[in-house]
């Protein structure tokens, strides 16, 4: 029994399903699903016969664009339809700007016969029916109608001309798209038009382009690439592009050979050209959208579709169809490149060179899907390094100049390029750089578009470009931009150019004040790591000019102490803050100041906590290094701070060859301020570097002579003593092997930001 007579309410809900440009109009189009559901009073679905009672409903809204030209901000346009439109989500924003940026370059011309009702065809509007009735040369006067359809069918098995006449007629039932839903259901017909496209396809364009044009407006429609699919459509339509590309291999040697030359016959091959380009291009729209499938775009990897669509971009001949034709290989490039085996096939076949060619294609949508396929192919550094190699910078910078928001694809490719050393001195060697500087200065946006400024953090790592930056006005300008909006990526900027630059004028007393205040009003742990970095990299220039005003600020070396405290901060924060004493450390007037501030006690507890952190205990080493190296500190340090010589010794054999390094380095200071501590050196290196012969040594003298019970002790004690420094000679043997020379996470300033790592 139906329980119907309890609702209270119906449930509906809106989901998103497409989205696509209008035909005619200059316009989006959003397709979507209303779903509604029967309630009962307790809210639970009312059932009848075991089924829920609800409906599903397809419905479309059109958002007219008429504002929309030349000059419009098309990244600013998406971002308003989708927030006028709270149908389309937000993360739709990369396929709404393609849409109007298609929209934006269609012309606004309407074709007179076309008044149907509108229905989705992704890209379609590409193909213009004006050239598509050129092409198939014929007049369509005869209006079709679906009572007609078996008559249409029969005529599928007449002459040539009848054949062409009955699939034109099929074509015109087929743009309605009230009809798809019933012609898909006549299997006769799909097995019909498969036959003679199969056999007759390649008499005649006419019949092959009605044909493909059919399956076309199938496969505009998920529900209906099933049908497609168990007729194999897809793999007749490959075979049919391998047949063109042969027939126009040998119009290209008798053209060459010079058939061609009489007037008359060069414009036949023209019209065929053209002809033929509308037919590959068709034909690779419905292998286009059959691919939506995960399982059909692998059978068509198997079958070659790769090198298909490559030897496409191949054709030399100019046509405004052919801009057509690139635009939509490229995006079919542009989806299969995110899978290794294709990616790979790609690279061999020479897509980086070919892509790269129609980056300065004077088409503004083939320029963006090539950059978009070279960018998904170079996150592979091999190809990325080749994709560096070709040139393309001017012709990337100028499409980086029409984007007034920093989300041009040319941005995120030349980012790509700029991951790699060898790829950062390619970018150096143009005029990138400053264009990318001055384009932040002028930049109105709060926070600065990621892309530009993540390239200008990885062009900073090149010392002559760093040097550039913390020479000019930009350095300034940006340092105040960055603490009035707590920028920690424009701070980051600055840190690498300090940290890289052969020289600086930016390290002046006024610049490390203002970094100090700004730290001591943040409370953004990513902003004050990148900020006490960027002033221990400004310190290594200042020596001790800079320090004089910032000590007397006695509140800053209280934040430090604070934030050095174990388990207090963050680690970024108390490393950098690390980096810091070590600068203040280089400078005389200065390190005197941070032995009577207090740190090193701090320091020497931190160091025993981070015993296992290698980076923590080289940076605390070095900041002990530099303060031994003035000779007055030096003896402070020997007569009051004993942990610290008792560190360096501890830590001679420590696994990390730096370290090592730091440590020997250190306890030759040691060792020539205090005479006692001399020896005791010289006592350890002896029975470290000596400790197997040693060993051996007493183990002989132990067994061959058993002495007093005092003899037999201190050979024990002398056995046991060479025992250990035989161990830790093994151990620093061992590590110093497997281990190398680690660089420093920080002692390199920074690192290059490979943040933006996702495909298109």
């Amino acid at each position: 029994m139906c329980d119907s007579d309890n609702a209270q309410y119906l449930k509906r809900r809106i989901k998103f399903d497409s989205i696509d440009v209008h035909p005619i109009e200059k316009a989006l189009v959003v397709f979507y699903r209303i779903e509604a559901m029967l309630l009962s009073s307790d809210g639970e679905p009312v059932t009848g016969e075991k089924r829920v009672s609800s409906f599903i409903e397809e419905a479309q809204k059109m958002i007219k664009v008429q504002s929309l030209n030349s000059s419009t901000d098309i990244n600013g346009l998406a971002k308003e339809v989708i927030h006028q439109c709270k149908l389309i989500p937000s993360s739709r924003l990369n396929e709404v700007q393609q849409l109007l940026s298609y929209l934006q370059a269609r012309p606004d011309s309407k074709p007179a016969n076309m008044n149907d009702k509108f229905r989705p065809m992704t890209s379609s509007q590409m193909m213009r029916n004006d050239e598509m009735a050129d092409i198939i040369n014929q007049q369509m006067d005869e209006q079709a109608s679906m009572g007609k359809l078996e008559a249409y069918i029969e005529l599928l098995y007449e002459e040539l001309e009848g054949k062409i006449r009955g699939t034109s007629l099929i074509l015109q039932l087929a743009k309605r798209n009230e009809n798809l839903q019933d012609l898909s259901r006549n299997e006769a017909l799909i097995g019909a038009l498969y036959r003679v496209l199969r056999e007759d396809g390649r008499k005649h364009y006419a019949l092959a382009v009605n044909i493909a044009f059919t399956f076309f407006y199938f496969t505009s429609y998920s529900s209906f690439h099933p049908i497609l699919t168990r007729f194999k459509v897809g793999s007749l339509l490959m075979e049919i592009v391998r047949g063109e590309f042969v027939r126009f291999e040998q119009w290209e040697s008798e053209l060459n050979l010079g058939h061609f030359e009489q007037d008359g016959l060069h414009r036949k091959f023209q019209t065929a050209l053209l002809q033929q380009t509308f037919l590959i291009r068709t034909c690779f729209y419905v292998l286009l959208h059959l691919s939506e499938d995960p399982g059909v775009e692998d059978k068509m990897r198997k079958k070659g579709i790769v090198s298909l669509l490559i030897r496409t971009l191949q054709r030399k001949h100019i046509h405004s169809s052919v801009n057509e034709l690139n635009y939509l290989v490229l995006t079919f490039l542009q989806k299969l490149s995110i899978f290794g085996e294709n990616k790979d096939e790609m690279a061999q076949l020479g897509v980086i060179e070919k892509a790269a060619i129609l980056v300065d294609s004077p088409h503004r949508l083939v320029q963006d899907s090539a950059a978009r396929v070279l960018y998904n192919l170079s996150f592979d550094p091999v190809l990325r390094l080749r994709i560096g190699r070709l040139g393309l910078l001017p012709s990337l910078i100028r499409m980086m100049l029409t984007d007034s928001q920093g989300g041009n694809i040319a941005w995120a490719l030349v980012y790509q390029i700029s991951l790699d050393d060898r790829g950062r001195i390619l970018i150096s060697r143009s005029e990138c750089f400053s264009f990318v500087l001055e384009y932040l200065l002028r930049c109105k946006e709060i926070p600065l578009p990621s892309i530009p400024l993540a390239l200008a953090v990885n062009l900073a790592h090149v010392p002559k470009l760093a040097t550039e930056l913390s020479q000019s006005k930009y350095f300034a300008l940006f340092l105040d931009l960055a603490i009035a909006n707590q920028d920690a990526v424009l701070i980051k900027l600055l840190r690498n150019a300090a940290g890289h630059a052969m020289s600086s004028q930016s390290s002046n007393p006024v610049v490390m004040d203002k970094l100090v205040d700004a730290i001591l009003k943040s409370s953004g742990a990513y902003f004050n790591s990148e900020a006490l970095g960027l002033l221990a990299n400004l310190g290594e220039f200042s020596l001790s000019t800079g320090w004089e005003t910032i000590f007397n600020n006695k509140s800053f070396l209280r934040w430090i102490d604070q934030h050095l405290q174990p388990g207090t901060s963050p680690f970024d924060v108390q490393l950098s803050a690390v980096l810091v004493l070590r600068s203040i450390a280089a400078a005389p007037e200065a390190s005197l100041q941070l032995i009577e501030s207090g740190l090193v006690s701090t320091l020497l507890n931190l160091l025993r906590m981070q015993q296992e952190d290698d980076e923590f205990v080289l940076q605390i080493l070095h900041v002990f290094y530099r303060l031994l190296r003035h000779g007055e500190i030096c003896f402070i340090i020997v007569n009051k701070f004993e942990d610290i010589p008792a560190s360096f010794l501890d830590l001679m054999t420590d696994q990390n060859l730096e370290v090592r390094k730091v440590c020997e380095r250190g306890l030759m200071l040691i060792a020539e301020a205090d005479a006692k501590w001399e020896e005791r050196i010289k006592n350890e290196r002896f029975c470290w570097h000596n400790a197997q012969w040693l060993e051996a040594i007493a183990k002989t003298n132990l067994l061959s002579s058993p002495g007093t019970e005092d003899e037999q002790s201190i050979a024990g004690s002398v056995l046991d003593l060479c025992v250990r420094h035989a161990d830790l000679l093994d151990r620093a043997s061992n590590s110093a092997s497997s281990f190398g020379s680690p660089e420093s996470r920080i002692g390199s300033p920074v690192d290059s930001i490979d943040a933006l790592d996702t495909q298109i």
